[in-house]
């Protein structure tokens, strides 16, 4: 009986430990809804009127994403910030979708950092619709 305790005590704190290790390192819940739902790939080219950052938002959460607001850090070649620029996606950003943006960037910008500043989830459903005869 004492030996059947042992073993389930020990067997109880190896998966304490095990699952304390494991939401530390996924960092369950951390960051704001900004950096959990949503992912930014851009690059610098050469439009009409200069340098422009353009790219995609994805959006890895299951409900379309209204009004999404994008801070634009203008880089130069060193890494340092020239201007950050506010934005929005032109389009929704669907669920597991994606959508394109382009914004004018400063001479001089080599490269950018570009992060979901704000948002909006669109209305669910709601049913009831009653339609009755």
């Amino acid at each position: 009986m004492i030996q059947y305790r042992a073993t389930v005590a020990a067997i109880a704190l190896t998966l304490t430990a095990v699952t304390a290790a494991t939401a530390q390192e996924s960092n369950f819940g951390a960051g704001t809804p900004e950096t959990r739902y949503f992912r930014t790939e851009s690059s610098v080219g050469t439009g009409r009127g200069g340098p422009q950052v353009e790219g995609y938002v994805y959006n890895v959460y299951e409900a379309h994403a209204l009004r999404v607001r994008l801070d634009v850090e203008a880089l130069d070649a060193s890494g340092r910030l020239i201007e950050h620029r506010a934005a929005y996606v032109p389009l929704d950003v669907p669920p597991h979708g994606r959508a394109y943006f382009r914004v004018g960037a400063p001479a001089g910008t080599a490269s950018a950092r570009v992060t979901v500043q704000s948002f909006e989830w669109a209305p669910r459903g709601g049913g009831g619709g009653g339609g009755g005869m």
